[in-house]
């Protein structure tokens, strides 16, 4: 039998099933996304075709693959996924399926096993209860977790890393750094010269205070956001903020990728300059207002890991944004996603924590989360963030909550909040428990 004859609609599996089933051979079922096959996968499926006679796996469909894993995923379309895995000795028949977990399938399919890889327990599989419920045996297979497709992309990504290289500016009345492969389109554009900067009029007016202004431009068809200090505050460089968009990004967190930062003098006056790639994806607030009214209990949970499992990697890495409030934080694709889906703006003011992640420290930057999202996110889920950063029990987040509480009516005094979070808050249409 070729790859693709191995490769059958549900109904046509279900009913070729039955026939092995009379014949009395033991069908066993595992399931994900096979984005990139690798040797963890091989010996998985190879472990789990000796638990029966019949082994099925059931291969994400390029939607669902993009909800759990975000922006960029899967690399490998669902229908040539499916017939990589089919063309596996072990593997006996494929199918493609939409659902975001196979509880539906192990009702349609009834297999006598369903198995799954060392990244999850018995006690954890999402499908547990319907396997329970069903007689079906849960099986765990595989080596340990040490293979994945994310791995493998993170490893691609890092061979890149040298073109992502800055180049020193030392211009007539100023310094800074451009992006070694944006300086070209920024010589022809003019954009270059710190004046221009400071100046310009072109493309839209974003936002503007007392001492700043962000406008929106677009190179030869590409966005990027300039954001201009006039007067230059020591507290607001734009190199610093270079820098630390830069620093996020070597670390495999998403940021804007910064093109070019200038400080020096115009017209006798300070003043400083930054040019940012526009970022994809919706405000925090605003993708979770949307996105909890249409989510079920698991897509809602996964949403709360997505986020608080980026913000604990985020603190481990000994990152710390004491303005994370959630305009801070674009969603593109899903947030189930984690820091694969997640970006993080604004960050001029982000620190670099010690030896350890202490919890005062941290509370900053969840506080201005929770601040911004308390309006349009119901407390349960907030708590799922929590518990998600935390990895741990309710127990284990009390500490934590008392400490974000008192550092959330510090904030609420604050101009970010009074100014931009209650006129958003109000906007958005809370999410009813």
């Amino acid at each position: 039998m070729s790859a693709t004859d191995k490769i059958l609609a549900e109904d046509a599996l279900r009913d070729v099933l039955d026939s092995h089933r009379r014949a009395g051979r033991r069908i066993v079922l595992t399931n994900g996304g096979f984005d990139l096959l690798h040797v963890g996968h091989v010996r998985a499926l190879e472990e789990a075709a000796t638990l029966g006679g019949v082994l099925v796996v059931a291969v994400n469909d390029d939607s669902s693959v993009r909800a759990a894993k975000g922006p960029g995923r899967p690399v490998v379309p669902a229908r040539e996924r499916a017939e990589t895995v089919a063309a596996l000795e072990s593997v006996d028949y494929v199918t493609v399926f939409s659902d975001t977990t196979v509880d539906r399938l192990l009702e349609v399919l009834q297999p006598a096993v369903h198995a799954k890889g060392r990244d999850y327990t018995p006690d954890t599989i999402p499908e547990r209860a319907t396997s329970l419920r069903l007689g079906i045996e849960i099986a765990i297979v595989g080596g340990a977790k040490v293979h994945s497709s994310t791995q493998l992309l993170t490893r691609s990504e890092g061979a890149r890393e040298h073109q992502d290289r800055v180049l020193p500016l030392d211009a007539a009345r100023g310094r800074g750094f451009v992006l070694r492969r944006a300086r070209a389109l920024l010589d022809r554009t003019g954009y270059l010269a710190l004046d221009r900067l400071v100046t310009t009029e072109e493309g839209a007016l974003v936002q503007q205070h007392r001492t700043r202004f962000v406008r929106r431009l677009e190179l030869e068809g590409l966005p990027l956001y300039l954001k201009v200090n006039d007067p230059a505050d020591r507290r607001r460089s734009p190199i610093v903020e270079f820098q630390n968009n830069l620093a996020l990004r070597a670390a495999g967190f998403r940021a804007p990728e910064p093109w070019l930062c200038m400080e020096g003098q115009v017209d006798g006056r300070a003043v400083g300059a930054l040019l940012t790639r526009e970022a994809p994806g919706l405000a925090l607030d605003e993708y979770l207002a949307l996105a909890l009214r249409q989510s079920g209990p698991h897509e809602s949970t996964a949403l709360a890991r997505g986020i608080g499992s980026t913000l604990r990697g985020l603190h481990t890495a000994r990152f710390f944004h004491p303005d994370l409030h959630a305009w801070h934080v674009l969603v593109d694709g899903s947030a189930a996603g984690g820091r694969r889906a997640l970006t993080f703006l604004d960050v001029m003011r982000l620190e670099r924590g010690g030896l350890s992640v202490r919890r005062r420290k941290a509370a900053e930057g969840l506080a201005a989360l929770a601040l911004s999202l308390r309006e349009v996110v119901p407390p349960r889920f907030l708590l799922a963030i929590l518990r998600a950063y935390l990895g741990g029990t309710l127990r284990a987040s009390r500490p934590w909550i008392r400490a974000i509480e008192k550092r959330i009516k510090h904030l609420e005094h604050r101009g970010a909040w009074r100014n931009v979070g209650a006129e958003r808050a109000a906007r958005l249409r809370p999410v009813e428990e």
